[in-house]
């Protein structure tokens, strides 16, 4: 049974996950039963180089986020992920929505189940950052449709390539291919089996992908998010990413994410790691417009108002000599940007606003050793 489940890892690793990694076409297998998790949390690819390649991979890919980060693979979070991925994404085959077909659907919507009930929490940079790239490389893939038309007939192959005989003597037998991707996101979400609710569930379980994903649905930090918020690298790159691909939507989203956690007593240390990266991402925001990434203008009311009421707080907190403000230190061109900024945002929040947000700098100060962000809430 073990030469059994290596020669599955084998396929799997070859023939899905590495293309999935490197931007290549990757090949779905048979559906994966949880039964293999403890082998998959475990094995290498037999061949060795296959092995090298995937950490080359994912290294590669983590490197958006955080550079120089050493990641190891596998492991029970990252291949219960994987596996889950892969049987979401076998799971919109066309070829499974046939009489005798249909009937394993339900099986297999059992097994993914149980993958995602054994992600634990990511006790590791490497293991955020692994978890990340898995989820973020399938729901940004794309299935490959083709349509092939000769005088005759009309053939459908979804994600699949057409045999050799259909596409055969194109000129004689007016053979026309009629190419068109379907992005997985897509896929899934339109599924009749709903399969949304599992795709939320694999991404509450990624945290880096939980915060890149803020705007879609009710977002709350939660405690995995705050520790990956703590670790100064990865929540720096985190920062980047929003920023680089758009900031519509963060202040409403972040802004009731932190007034939620602030209702709810959260301890300073926490708090302090919320708003250290809600000030980040404002100032990433003033120094990035010269690349052409705007904010608004004039943020709304509400939530939006206590998102922009946080970055005239935190100049005043770096003026008084606090531990939050202290975290500010730009070069004296950056900083005239930044407090030109801040005034406006004070402005535009108003005074209640602002002295919200004095108010939760203030509950924040109070840290521990830990809280600066060097080691990481819980890792």
């Amino acid at each position: 049974m073990s030469e059994e489940k290596q020669r599955t890892f084998d396929r799997w690793a070859e023939g899905f996950l590495l293309p999935l990694l490197t931007g290549e076409t990757a090949q779905l297998q048979r559906f994966l039963p949880p039964g293999y998790l403890s082998h998959f949390s475990f094995a290498t690819p037999t061949e060795s180089t296959v092995h090298q390649d995937l950490l080359e991979a994912f290294t590669r890919r983590a490197g958006e986020i955080v550079r120089n980060t050493p990641l190891t693979f596998p492991e029970v979070g990252a291949a219960a992920t994987a596996m889950a991925l892969h049987n979401l994404a076998a799971l919109t085959d066309p070829l499974l929505d046939r009489a005798f077909a249909r009937g394993s659907r339900p099986r297999v919507l059992e097994w993914i189940d149980s993958l995602i009930a054994a992600i634990d929490v990511p006790r590791t940079r490497g293991e955020a950052l692994t978890r990340h790239v898995l989820i973020a490389q399938t729901l940004g893939g794309a299935r490959k449709d083709t349509v092939v038309k000769n005088w005759a007939y009309t053939y459908r192959f979804f994600g699949r390539r057409p045999p050799a005989n259909v596409v055969a003597l194109p000129r004689l037998r007016f053979v026309r291919q009629e190419h068109s991707e379907r992005p997985m996101r897509d896929l899934l979400e339109e599924h009749a089996l709903d399969l949304e609710d599992r795709i939320a569930a694999l991404v509450a379980r990624s945290p880096i992908t939980h915060l890149l994903e803020h705007t879609s649905g009710t977002f709350r930090f939660g405690a995995a998010d705050l520790a990956v918020l703590s670790d100064e690298a990865l929540r720096y790159g985190i920062v980047q990413q929003i920023v680089r691909s758009s900031t519509a939507g963060s202040a409403a989203a972040f802004g009731d994410a932190l007034r939620e956690l602030a209702r709810d007593g959260t301890p300073p240390e926490f708090l302090a790691v919320a708003i250290a990266f809600i000030g980040e991402l404002q100032v990433l925001e003033v120094l990035d417009e010269r690349r052409g990434n705007k904010p608004l203008d004039v943020p709304g009311v509400g939530n939006e108002e206590l998102f922009a009421a946080m970055l005239p707080a935190l100049i005043e907190d770096a003026d008084a000599g606090g531990a939050l403000g202290a975290r500010i230190a730009l070069h004296a061109r950056d900083m005239m940007a930044l407090r030109a900024r801040a005034s406006l945002r004070a402005t535009q929040a108003g005074e209640d606003a602002v002295e919200a947000a004095r108010q939760l700098c203030k509950r924040a100060s109070d840290l521990s050793a830990k809280a600066d962000g060097s080691e990481g809430l819980g890792w």
